[in-house]
């Protein structure tokens, strides 16, 4: 070959090697959830690294960026509530994190709600990212939208490539949230809210979609859940779903061509997906996911760490001060009866002490149970890890029956609700909505049956739990109930009936309300 020719040879090689190159395009998709207040992670829950939270993950998202700048960050929800920072900021604290890493998108969960409609409206109202809400609608003969300024989808771009994220929060809202909460939002389908919206998608023109939702990977058919199986199968034409919600941890998982991922819970990890994308056959040739470890071999983000000090330092503060002291274990050796166990005892303690209620139905809203020593705002952050509201109503002996029975009802190892104010005798091996034998008053007399015991219950069970408890629900909005949502917060009820006793042991708690009486033999 003549040295001409080969020059012209190596050339054209050249040529076709940058254009090869130049057609395959690497897009970078970093995403969380579930963060749950978590800027640091103070209050670590279950096997929570301690080192979890924003501050790190802010720190994983400079880095790769620095990389790959055109990198794009999306949050899928349940981002506020959980932590004191977020609590006494109202959220404000997440949203202004998330802004300071880049968000590109975020789509609400269901916690967003549980300070109300109201804190959520101003938050999506001042949002500096997308707000993604497709299945958020407004309640017919509003004065206005529930929440101005949220869109369905939105559009990004890295290096060129066109991404487009659609976004849809989690059916079951209404039945973990009363209407108080929820205002004029009416949730909607999430399948149904994609299919409206893919329409107006498509005719934009993304080299790339991604559907966000506050669902798993696995349908949830109680709470109207689909699954991203579900999703993948409908709409073939997402490269990639983002989830959340179960709290999984799901680094790649494909359903037909989709892949799913989802970054566990509270920081513990970032995940990250990169896609490769053909712009001469104008899709993506190949996808992989990742999540990244988010602990103490990162170091805190520093301008971020500098930036919400003040308001980390002031939430911070009292999480270490003595409420009281435990002088003895409060949970005894025995096997507690369904619902009885010290922890439930203790929270239904301090509802009747906070409401005034005759009878307080309530189990434990978490495993922690604080030891001999001193109690602290952290130990109540354990015990009561939501914000949950205190609801009075009034029913009758049979009424509470059969919310007992349905609570007794409840599979697997769900927590069982518990009575104080009135003694139950039951045999939890008979059969369902049989093992409630009777209800006395405490002296052992029966209960007139037309009188009505005022009634304490949590807001969530009130709302049916997430469709596991449709007798309160029903139970408790009959007019002749008199359904009252009160201020009380349940965790301020405990600190403030902690605080009056100064020392606290098992004579405090309210003796078990139920009785094992076995009517059939154990199964």
């Amino acid at each position: 070959m003549s040295p001409r020719r080969g020059a012209i040879l190596a050339a054209a090689l050249a040529a076709a090697a940058a254009a090869a190159a130049a057609r395959e395009v690497p897009v970078v998709l970093l995403h969380t959830t579930d963060l749950h207040g978590r800027i640091v992670n103070a209050i670590p829950n279950g096997d929570d690294s301690p080192d979890a939270g924003l501050l790190r993950i802010a720190t994983r998202i400079r880095e790769i960026r620095a990389v790959a700048p055109a990198a794009l960050h999306v949050d899928c929800g349940d981002t506020i509530q959980g932590t004191p920072e977020s609590l006494a900021t109202r959220g404000r604290i997440m949203l202004d994190a998330l802004a300071r890493v880049g968000c590109n998108a975020w789509v609400p969960g269901n916690h967003e709600f549980d300070w109300g409609l109201d804190v959520l409206r101003g938050l999506v109202r001042d949002a500096p990212f997308p707000v993604l809400a497709a299945n958020i609608g407004t309640r017919a003969g509003a004065a206005a939208p529930a929440l101005p300024g949220a869109v369905a989808w939105t559009m990004a771009e890295a290096d060129g490539v066109r991404v487009a994220f659609v976004g849809t929060t989690h059916p079951g809202i209404p039945g973990w949230l009363l209407p108080d909460y929820l205002g004029d939002a009416e949730i909607g389908s999430s399948v149904a809210a994609v299919r409206a919206v893919l329409p107006a998608v498509r005719a934009a023109k993304p080299d790339i979609l991604v559907l966000m939702i506050h669902e798993s990977a696995r349908e949830e058919a109680d709470v109207a859940s689909p699954g991203a199986s579900a999703f993948a199968a409908q709409f073939p034409e997402f490269d990639v779903i983002l989830g959340g919600h179960s709290h999984e941890a799901v680094a790649a998982r494909s359903f037909g061509s989709t892949l799913y991922a989802q970054a566990g819970c509270h920081g513990a990890f970032l995940g990250r997906v990169d896609l490769l994308y053909d712009t001469l056959a104008r899709r993506v040739v190949r996808k992989a996911g990742v999540l990244l470890p988010v602990d103490g071999s990162i170091a805190p983000d520093p301008d971020l760490a500098a930036a919400l000090a003040p308001a980390l330092e002031a939430a911070h503060r009292d999480l270490d001060r003595p409420r009281a002291t435990v002088r003895e274990p409060l949970e005894g050796a025995a096997q507690a009866t369904p619902g009885d166990d010290a922890g439930a005892r203790l929270l239904r303690a301090a509802i009747a002490a906070a409401s005034g209620a005759e009878v307080v139905i309530h189990g434990r809203l978490a495993g922690h149970l604080p030891k001999p020593g001193p109690v602290t705002d952290r130990d109540l952050w354990r015990i009561v890890p939501y914000e949950n509201r205190i609801g009075l109503c009034h029913l009758t002996a049979a009424e509470l029956k059969e919310i007992l029975e349905e609570a007794l009802a409840q599979p697997g190892d769900r927590p069982v609700m518990g009575i104080t104010g009135l003694v139950c005798d039951v045999d939890p091996a008979a059969p369902a909505g049989s093992r409630v034998l009777r209800l006395t008053l405490p002296d052992g007399r029966s209960p007139h049956a037309r009188r009505r015991f005022s009634t304490a219950l949590n807001s969530h069970v009130l709302a049916t739990g997430g469709r596991r408890f449709p007798a309160v629900r029903r139970l408790a909005f009959q007019p002749e109930s008199r359904l009252e949502l009160t201020r009380i917060d349940t965790r301020d009820a405990l600190r403030r009936w902690l605080e009056k006793r100064t020392t606290v042991g098992p004579a405090d708690l309210p003796p078990p309300g139920c009785r094992v009486t076995r009517t059939a033999p154990a199964r």
